[in-house]
């Protein structure tokens, strides 16, 4: 139903288009006509002046009103087939590009193949809008694929905790639970839900940092400090592991967001002990640079394999889903945003079975400040 009235209406915008083309063409060819007998009027005139000067006789004014009035019909007529030719060979992509996105507009994105450049004119005004609505298709698509993945993502991530929770709570249901068992069972409902809980907290700051709208409180302070400081509220995690940390950071003051680069360490350094094997090794290491600090964070954990390296930095992407390591995948999405901000970058050098190494360059002041 939807579609036979766009079609309608499609039609009926195709025949107003051309009423108003030979209006305009009509328009155009009495305006000529007015102009054509004023500048013939006025170059008889002259003509006159000139001929007395000159003392010769010049051509009657009905005679050179006719051969001019002649010269402007034939001139009109090549004028207006000119345009109306014209207007029908860029009437037809006029219309695909009509057609073009209407269909993007439903989210038949393919629909941008419709749309060809006419060769030989490159810098024509029609090619130039074909190609600008090509690239705004291929634009849609790409963030339209993105919100599916993404969608797909979150329900993943929260169906596995959800449905283990579901199980459990069943489990509680049947009798002959013994007290031990009633408990290890709560613990796995409070651990999944404690998932769930990080994963809607990471949701909405990620979505806050994207937005380009969340507060950031600039101040000057110690980065080696917080580095240490991060580092001692992980000892826990590291020393259970058995893990050497190797801390080498420098004496630096810079202007940043205290809280948000504090999570950026927190997230590089507990990846580095998550996937690190028991016995292994992290290196932090804080350098001063000629305009600004880059801090490294080392370890001699699992690596990551070179099909991978370009997905580090994507919402939910986990590189070793196998060993089933804990985490949502937006940890490193957040951190990338969080240096972005900071007008820093982040790159990570990996080899599997190696490690990896993730190097933050940050400048000392934002913006100038």
């Amino acid at each position: 139903m939807k579609e036979r009235a766009a079609s309608r209406g499609s039609d009926d915008f195709r025949a107003r288009h051309v009423r108003w083309q030979w209006r305009e063409a009509l328009d155009r060819l009495i305006w000529m006509s007015c102009w054509s007998f004023v500048l013939l009027s006025a170059s008889y005139g002259v003509v006159r002046l000139i001929g007395r000067a000159l003392g010769w006789r010049p051509v009657p004014y009905g005679e050179l009103m006719m051969i001019g009035g002649v010269g402007v019909v034939m001139l009109a007529l090549v004028a207006l087939l000119w345009n109306a030719l014209g207007f029908d060979r860029d009437d037809r992509l006029f219309f695909r590009i009509l057609d073009s996105l209407r269909e993007i507009g439903r989210g038949n994105f393919s629909a941008r193949a419709m749309l060809e450049v006419r060769r030989g004119f490159p810098d024509h005004p029609m090619n130039q809008l074909v190609l600008h609505v090509r690239e705004m298709a291929e634009g849609l698509e790409r963030i339209e694929q993105m919100r599916q993945e993404f969608v797909a993502n979150v329900s993943h991530e929260m169906q596995t905790p959800l449905t283990s929770i579901l199980g459990f709570v069943k489990a509680l249901k049947s009798d002959g639970l013994s007290e031990g068992e009633r408990r290890h069972y709560l613990d796995i409902i409070e651990a999944e839900s404690e998932r769930l809980s990080r994963l809607a907290d990471n949701l909405l700051k990620l979505t806050s940092l994207e937005s380009g709208h969340h507060p950031v409180t600039l101040k000057r302070f110690r980065l080696d400090r917080q580095l240490r400081e991060v580092a001692i509220a992980c000892e826990p995690l590291w020393t259970e592991k058995g893990l050497l940390l190797d801390m080498q950071v420098e004496p630096v003051e810079l202007q940043g967001d205290e809280d948000l680069l504090g999570q950026v360490w927190m997230n590089l350094l507990s990846n580095a002990i998550k996937f690190t094997e028991p016995g292994g090794r992290i290196q932090v290491r804080l350098e001063k640079e000629d305009t600004g600090v880059c801090a490294s964070v080392a370890d001699t954990g699992i690596g990551i394999r070179p099909e991978d390296m370009s997905r580090v930095f994507t919402r939910f992407f986990k590189a070793d889903r196998s060993r089933g390591k804990p985490g949502n995948g937006l940890g490193l999405a957040i951190t990338k945003r969080i240096v972005e901000m900071h007008h820093g970058d982040i790159s990570v050098e990996s080899e599997p079975g190696h490690g990896s190494t993730f190097k933050v360059h940050l400048p000392y002041t934002q913006g100038g400040r």
